[in-house]
């Protein structure tokens, strides 16, 4: 009986982790499509391109292990600061990085994002 139990608890946790992970990698994957049309709008050396996903991938990096190593019981504010600390960091890197014309680019397109995630908002109210 015991056993039983530990397995029904145990298959419950699976089926509420395994539709969580699709979710977020469909979101990676969303992420990760909208980094490469940016990049292709920005027109990109190699170079650039290689330093790009560079900062993207150390920055993410860096959030992730800030992000698990708060406190289980940590406010969700707390997560998002960090998320958007790391982002901002990451944009202030990038923009080094670019031309100034890439860089009028990459300033319209970020504005674009943040008026999409805005809407996105108000849609689900």
């Amino acid at each position: 009986m015991k056993k039983t139990i530990q397995l029904s608890l145990l298959l419950l946790l699976l089926v509420s982790i395994i539709p969580a992970k699709a979710q977020q990698g469909a979101r990676m994957e969303e992420m990760k499509k909208k980094s490469d049309e940016l990049k292709a709008k920005l027109n990109l050396s190699e170079p650039q391109a290689v330093k790009y996903d560079e900062i993207l991938a150390r920055n993410r990096e860096e959030a992730r292990k800030k992000i698990q190593a708060l406190p289980e019981n940590s406010a969700p504010t707390e997560r998002r600061e960090i998320m958007k600390k790391s982002l901002e960091n990451a944009d202030t890197e990038i923009l080094e990085i670019l031309d100034t014309e890439q860089q009028t680019i990459y300033k319209a397109e970020k504005e674009k994002m943040k008026e999409a995630i805005v809407q996105k908002k108000k849609k689900k109210k």
